[in-house]
């Protein structure tokens, strides 16, 4: 049975604070994409992802007044990081314009190759970049090949937990195995910070 779009799924992983402290698994990131991906595709296109967003924030808008107050930011997954981001008119309270606007923002930095589609490859990335930091040195809203490879160089040096050069599966546990393997050119059972970019940038190219 294909799982159901949830409040859960959607808050732990569309909205995850910049400095979030640790990854969600390969399985939980799959089962968020899949329950974004309504028309089973394997990609999100824009009116999924805003449906999801607008689900989001009127299940946090507990007294329905269309704000998301901070009383109604502590129950509602959206981290403070990503309410401080969102209310850009910093009177405390998100409205559904400022909500709908960071997420949209975010729809398109994830969409790295800018076809209005987040394949699943994206949307692995966007988890890991939210999570890490994205690079965006010419503040465009979007990702150019020059700053996912030094935004992929920061994601590998946090995943990197002991700091040895090498990524093993268990430091890389939010990859599916599949796509561990296959990032993997040298066989040797870890990623390089070569194989992992270079695997990320083939994926990207191949919308695998």
């Amino acid at each position: 049975m294909r799982p159901r779009f949830t409040l859960l799924a959607l808050a732990a992983f569309a909205l995850l604070p910049a400095a979030a402290r640790a990854f969600p698994t390969a399985a939980q990131i799959r089962t968020a994409f899949t329950a974004l991906d309504l028309s089973e595709n394997d990609a999100i296109k824009p009116e999924e992802w805003d449906r999801a967003s607008f689900a989001l924030f009127h299940a946090a808008d507990r007294n329905g007044d269309n704000f998301i107050d901070p009383t109604e930011l502590a129950a509602s997954g959206i981290a403070p990081e990503t309410f401080s981001r969102a209310d850009t008119d910093h009177d405390g309270r998100l409205s559904v314009a400022e909500f709908m606007a960071m997420r949209r923002a975010l729809f398109e930095i994830a969409d790295i190759d800018q076809d209005d589609n987040l394949i699943f490859v994206e949307y692995e990335l966007l988890i890991v970049m939210e999570s890490v930091g994205w690079t965006d040195h010419n503040h465009n809203g979007r990702i150019e090949v020059s700053e996912l490879r030094e935004s992929l160089a920061k994601a590998f040096a946090q995943l990197d937990a002991d700091h040895d050069g090498q990524l093993t599966a268990a430091e890389a546990a939010y990859m599916p195995e599949a796509e561990f393997k296959k990032f993997d050119t040298d066989h040797d059972g870890t990623l390089s910070a070569g194989e992992f970019s270079s695997g990320y940038r083939a994926a990207l190219l191949t919308g695998e």
